[in-house]
């Protein structure tokens, strides 16, 4: 019995050894335990710029970042720049990006299985910073609101002439401010407070005031004396002290100053003398022989080779005994060659389009002209857009325009460059029947019979222009011809294998003339004057065109003009009160 009770007793209580095994088990299966609590949050011991976030879940996380961090990118921090102190607010060059922060926190502590145990068990903590982004202008602004608080640029070293005399402007060491060390700087007091201070390092120049001092001692050696031209072994020009001290030139090479005489600024001082010997280069140009395009070629011309002759008014002025220069010359080339104008493809006639003059004036013929010699020879290369405005420049009596008309509302009143629409109408006709994109156009107030209906544009300064597009594959060159009573431009180009189709819409939305108001603010106080007008009815119509390319449909697009009808109009001036204002009249020219 005693035997049988001692082996009851045994297997009743359990061993030693298996309370430590268990014990064991839980302490093993406690972190996997929490994991569960915490798998979707951020882990214990996790922080954010020192806030406690563990527990939370990605929501939680980007809000409480949010909360905590966005205030503290709005908190002033004091920045120390040599003497002065700036206040910069973190927010200006720092964006908080929260979810990214939020994520970051949510890794921290599981990177490893013993990292991830040690967090649930307490055992272990992570800081995690925030993420931030960089406002590159915000940037910017701030070091160079820095930089001109506490630095400042290194001053090389120069040298300029005054008379036969060189005066050095001497060097000064700048203060180089470090840009990174900035940004982490202001980066870490916006979380951990504090001030910052800027940091600057010396920055020496590239060329200091010793070697501006040498290249000045040279400079007196090479302005001593004069230096005698000679071309062809006869005398050609003597270059005293003076003309050779205008000459000079300083350039930096690396940390020092290469001191050589221009040679453009010598080329013009011996042309006159050398002229005599010089014939000039033929630039390339296009000759129209009828329908067709060909090339004049260039020629080059003979004239003074400037590189070889300051080279050698150069060496004459480094010897300090026989200071004679020999220069020559040699071939000059054209600025425009026959290979530049073939590779523009203009082989052929591809538009042309005639306007009358109408009832005009000789100052309206003058002017129409004048503006078709301003345009005459323009060259519209492929993707290029043609623009009056830019052209043909600014309408002024500088400029040999002379005093025609303008329309303005319903009206029509003096003006410098009138006709202008006339050149304007020609040219907006070429590119409508060659199909070229049309990018502005604006039609004349009220209808001009000697134009094409709805087909005429009008243009000022500093207004209304108009600009077309070639989407050729070929350059384009405008030719124009003129007489007393029409107005001629021809487009040039290649091959287009375009094809045009036109149809003009009924008139449509017939106004009667009635009376128009207008305000002259600088008529004399209280005057009301009158314009009869030629009582022309006013009315909208549609151009439609059809573009076809190898058979193709292009492009389709439409013109619509609305023509204003034309009565008689009252001009009011200060101090009156007209019934209503249908347009103001410009400054008198």
């Amino acid at each position: 019995m005693a035997e049988l009770a001692t082996r009851l007793v045994s297997r009743t209580w359990p061993r030693a050894s298996s309370v430590a095994a268990l014990a064991l088990v839980a302490a093993v299966a406690a972190p996997y335990v929490r994991a569960v609590e915490f798998r979707d949050e951020a882990l214990p011991g996790t922080t954010v710029a020192s806030v406690e976030v563990a527990g939370r879940d990605r929501g939680e996380l980007v809000a409480a970042v949010q909360s905590v961090l966005v205030p503290r990118l709005h908190r002033p921090v004091v920045v120390r720049a040599g003497s002065n102190e700036l206040r910069v607010e973190p927010g200006e060059l720092l964006a908080l990006d929260a979810v990214s922060t939020a994520d970051a926190a949510l890794a921290a502590s599981r990177r490893t299985e013993p990292a991830r145990v040690a967090a649930l068990l307490g055992l272990r903590g992570e800081e995690v910073d925030p993420v931030l982004l960089v406002r590159r202008e915000g940037l910017a602004n701030v070091v160079a609101r820095v930089r001109d608080a506490g630095g400042r640029p290194a001053r090389t070293s120069a040298v300029r002439m005054a008379g036969v005399e060189p005066v050095v402007v001497p060097s000064v060491a700048g203060l180089f401010l470090d840009r990174r060390a900035l940004l982490a700087d202001i980066r870490r007091a916006t979380f951990e407070g504090g001030a910052v201070t800027a940091r600057f390092t010396p920055a020496e120049p590239t060329i200091n005031t010793a070697d501006a001092e040498r290249a000045a001692d040279l400079a007196r050696d090479l302005v001593a004396a004069p230096v005698y031209v000679f071309f062809d072994g006869r005398p050609l020009r003597t270059l005293q002290p003076g003309e050779l001290a205008r000459l000079l030139l300083f350039e930096e090479r690396d940390s020092r100053f290469l001191v050589t005489f221009d040679a453009e600024r010598l080329a013009r001082v011996l042309h006159p003398a050398i002229a005599p010997h010089e014939q000039p280069a033929t630039d390339a140009r296009f000759q129209i022989d009828g329908s067709r395009v060909r090339v004049v070629p260039d020629r080059p011309g003979i004239g003074l080779d400037t590189e070889t002759a300051a080279a050698h008014v150069t060496a004459a002025a480094y010897t300090a005994d026989r200071r004679v220069a020999h220069v020559g010359l040699g071939e000059v080339p054209a600025r425009v060659t026959a290979p530049d104008l073939r590779s523009l493809g203009i082989t052929r006639r591809v538009s042309s389009f005639t306007t009358d003059m109408g009832v005009s004036s000789s100052n309206r013929i003058w002017n129409v002209q004048l503006m078709a010699r301003y345009i005459d020879g323009t060259i519209i290369e492929p993707g290029q857009t043609f623009s009056f405005n830019r052209v043909v420049g600014e309408r002024t009596a500088e400029r040999g325009f002379r005093e025609g008309q303008m329309i303005v509302g319903s009206i029509l009143l003096p003006s410098i460059g009138g006709g202008v629409c006339q050149t304007a109408t020609t040219l907006f006709n070429n590119a409508f029947e060659l199909g070229l994109p049309i990018v502005r156009r604006y039609n004349h107030s009220f209808y001009i019979s000697h134009y094409p209906m709805g087909r005429d544009a009008t243009v000022s300064w500093g207004g209304p222009d108009l600009v077309f597009r070639n989407d050729l594959k070929t350059a384009l060159l405008i030719k124009a011809s003129y007489t007393s009573d029409t107005l001629t431009f021809t487009f040039y180009g290649g091959p287009t294998h375009r094809r045009v189709e036109s149809a003009t819409s009924p008139q449509t939305n017939w106004r009667s003339p009635q009376t128009s108001y207008a305000y002259d603010p600088y008529a004399p106080r209280g005057s009301v004057r009158s314009s009869s007008g030629d009582h022309q009815s006013g009315f909208d119509v549609t151009v439609s065109r059809t573009v076809y390319e190898r058979g193709k449909v292009l492009r389709k697009d439409a013109f619509t003009s609305r023509y204003i009808p034309v009565g008689p109009t009252l001009i009011y001036g200060p101090g009156t009160s007209p019934p209503r204002v249908d347009f103001t009249l410009p400054p008198p020219e």
